[in-house]
């Protein structure tokens, strides 16, 4: 038997956890601006991922800089670091992934379905 405290108990509680969530969700909203979230950063290097190759294969980069693999094909593909630091998962098409990358070096990479597509970031001082 539910009783009339048990349910302004619960009402209570439930009023709470939502003002909460919508509070947080208010925070987020106002300290996220959406050109981070789903604009192209300055300085952003772009590579299209196509059906047997990444154009251009080797790209310079400055450090800091983020790069975009955007898959212009027709069919799945990925983008694998050689060493591991990253990895983009099966990309379908018009899909894309980027990277940042905070350390000059070079940065070989591959798509794990299809051998033989291969690519270079250069990262400059």
């Amino acid at each position: 038997m539910t009783t009339c405290a048990d349910r302004t108990t619960t009402h209570r509680w439930s009023s709470s956890f939502y003002f909460a969530l919508a509070a947080a969700l208010a925070v987020v909203v106002a300290t996220c601006k959406p050109s981070e979230v789903f604009g192209i950063r300055p300085g952003t290097v772009f590579v299209s991922v196509r059906d047997s190759f990444f154009t251009p294969d080797t790209i310079h980069v400055g450090r800091q800089l983020p790069v975009r693999w955007t898959n212009e094909g027709t069919v799945l593909h990925t983008v694998v670091s050689d060493s591991g630091f990253f990895g983009s998962g099966q990309l379908t098409p018009k899909a894309w992934f980027e990277v940042r990358f905070d350390s000059v070096g070079a940065y070989p990479y591959h798509c794990n379905i299809h051998a033989g597509m291969l690519g270079t970031v250069v990262v400059d001082p």
